[in-house]
């Protein structure tokens, strides 16, 4: 049986797994943050833990397997990760959050088992890859005269190549300017553009009057 200190050092390092995949979402607004993280891993260390105590209760009882219920968190975990998913148009949104989700209860199961190299190495290759292989994407908002709202145009006037843009919209504003609003997403060779360089190019424009640039 596990002593008190060893079970709480696993709930412990399971927080931290969680909340430190949950911070790096949460930063970037998006739906489920640190604290969902931290409650999934938390949660899943609990169930792994819980199997592992009592698997000696069950021992020679037919049809005993602790490892159910570690199971169990696997699946149930894509009811939660669902409500992370949106679609907005022709785009999808938080398919990369409903992942982590996964990921998070796959941590906090390897973390309740006891098997912290597995629990940390898959941490850091997560971080890794959420870090390393993001693509920026800028949700824009900005007001210009008519002759400018148009897709064409706000491509040339970005001039950023393997850019893509979606859930673009045009409505009119007042009576001489139109609210335009639309999803920026950059290539590989645009990773490092900062929200400051695109605000200078967008700014260049003489007919935008008024320009919101948002990280997602």
């Amino acid at each position: 049986m596990l002593i008190y200190l060893e079970i709480a050092l696993r709930l412990i390092l399971a927080m931290c797994i969680g909340g430190g995949i949950g911070w790096e979402r949460a930063r970037r607004h998006h739906p489920a943050g640190i604290r969902t993280h931290m409650l999934v891993a938390i949660g899943a260390a609990v169930v792994m833990l819980l199997g592992g105590q009592t698997a000696g209760v069950f021992v020679g009882t037919a049809n005993s397997d602790p490892a159910r219920l570690g199971a169990q968190v696997i699946s149930g975990i894509g009811f939660l990760g669902a409500g992370t998913i949106m679609k907005e148009g022709r785009s999808v949104r938080g398919l990369t959050t409903a992942a982590t989700l996964w990921v998070v209860a796959c941590l906090g199961l390897a973390m309740g088992a006891g098997q912290y190299a597995i629990a940390i190495g898959g941490f850091l290759v997560s971080m890794i890859s959420l870090r390393m292989f993001k693509m920026p994407r800028y949700e824009i908002s900005l007001l210009c005269s008519e002759q400018a709202c148009s897709l064409e145009e706000i491509c040339n006037m970005l001039e950023l190549e393997e850019a893509n843009i979606s859930n673009f919209s045009c409505r009119s504003y007042d009576a001489q300017r139109m609210k335009v609003r639309f999803e920026l997403y950059l290539g590989w060779k645009q990773r490092d553009v900062s929200t400051s360089e695109l605000m200078r190019q967008i700014s260049s424009i003489e007919s935008v009057s008024q320009i919101e640039i948002d990280a997602i």
